[in-house]
């Protein structure tokens, strides 16, 4: 008749109350649902991240700065690139040639890619890189009388149509003709004469 008291001993079932906690009842009776552990959304079954938080399903959500990959950070480096493009600044080298009037007196840095030649004229809004109003007291040399174009063959010298023509080194060029001027040449203008130095 003792033996009866240690019976009731298995009332301690209710310990496997805690049964139903580790599997959460929600996504058992969903079947295909998955329940967030963060925000308690329903996810589909087989979802690794919580469609509406993020957070990782199933576990701690410290997974979520994954979407904060510094992935972005990547394009800085393609900034050096347009850098390169400095490295070309032929004209640059233009800067050190000069036009200089023969007798000195006078002289001009070539330091665009295109110097116009001629005598200015605020009224017609005419002003030459190369301005010979002072040089050219008799009015010989065309206000639009001719241009220096910077090419990869060096300057390049065209007459605009001017009345009293250029002449490269003696020869009269014809107007819309280019001549390549090379150092020492002498460009003559109506009865002004220049001379080209590269440097």
């Amino acid at each position: 008749a003792p033996a009866a008291p240690p019976e009731p001993t298995p009332a301690p079932e209710p310990v496997s109350a805690p049964e139903p906690t580790p599997a959460p009842a929600a996504p058992a009776a969903a079947g295909g649902v998955s329940v967030c552990d963060a925000c308690g959304a329903e996810n589909p079954a087989g979802e690794a991240y919580c469609e509406d938080c993020g957070a990782a399903l199933g576990g701690a959500g410290s997974s979520t700065p994954v979407p904060t990959a510094t992935v972005p950070d990547a394009p800085p480096p393609v900034t050096p690139v347009p850098e390169a493009a400095p490295a070309a600044p032929t004209p640059v080298a233009a800067a050190s040639s000069k036009l200089k009037l023969a007798n000195g007196a006078e002289e001009w840095s070539l330091n665009k890619d295109v110097i116009n030649i001629g005598r200015r004229s605020p009224v017609d809004g005419i002003f030459p890189e190369v301005d010979l109003t002072e040089a050219d007291t008799d009015s010989y040399i065309s206000r639009r009388h001719g241009r220096i174009t910077m090419g990869e063959q060096g300057p390049i010298y065209e007459d605009l149509g001017s009345s009293n023509g250029s002449f490269l080194n003696g020869t009269r060029l014809q107007q819309g003709v280019q001549a390549v001027v090379k150092d020492g040449d002498r460009l003559r203008l109506g009865k002004t004469e220049l001379v080209y130095y590269a440097n």
